[in-house]
């Protein structure tokens, strides 16, 4: 900086003033061919080329195909207030559970991919998992009930449910001890 007498101010000489700029553009230049280095490596195609999505639960037997996944029984819960418990699909909205419901789909949607490898072998289906929320928000089973008949599919469906606590308890209003929630996991190659 320079002093300048004349105005009583200090002046920033040009050489600052210039190597500022070409730190600056030189970053923002790294910036840039970092993302497209990164963006080479990902498929831009893969977020258009399939679907994973929730739709309307058709009726599951019990006796549905349980893949490779053994199936728990369910657990006892102790129930001490004698609350109720009621069993609904997560893409169901009409239901008196819906905004609840719908919280929990955001979170499940965010979390939720075509996993790679089944992308890659064009592996498509439907994986129907069941899971109960207690009152506290406590996620106390989930399983496989029908299987879309690949393994990496199904696995990733419930890897989904599993990660997505912490959950919200249960309003005072629904009344229940446990919640239970059948979601179905469509996934499907774009044509």
């Amino acid at each position: 900086m320079e002093y300048d007498g004349a105005n009583g101010a200090y002046m920033i000489s040009k050489k600052f003033l210039i190597i500022a700029i070409v730190i600056s553009v030189i970053g923002h230049m790294a910036v840039i061919a970092l993302s497209s280095i990164l963006e080479i490596g990902r498929n831009p195609n893969m977020d258009r080329a399939f679907t994973v999505h929730f739709e309307e639960q058709a009726e599951t037997s019990d006796n549905a195909e349980k893949a490779h996944f053994k199936v728990p029984p369910e657990k006892p819960y102790n129930n001490p207030e004698n609350k109720m418990e009621d069993t609904v699909e997560l893409g169901n909205k009409n239901t008196k559970y819906y905004s609840y419901l719908k919280q929990l789909k955001k979170k499940v949607d965010r979390r939720w991919s075509y996993p790679t490898e089944s992308y890659a072998r064009k592996e498509k289906g439907i994986s129907v998992i069941k899971f109960s929320i207690t009152e506290e928000g406590m996620l106390v089973d989930s399983y496989l009930i029908a299987s879309s008949g690949y393994d990496s599919l199904d696995r990733e469906a419930l890897r989904v449910i599993q990660s997505v606590g912490p959950l919200t308890p249960l309003p005072k209003s629904f009344n229940l001890s446990r919640l239970n929630i059948i979601a179905k996991f469509q996934y499907r190659l774009a044509d």
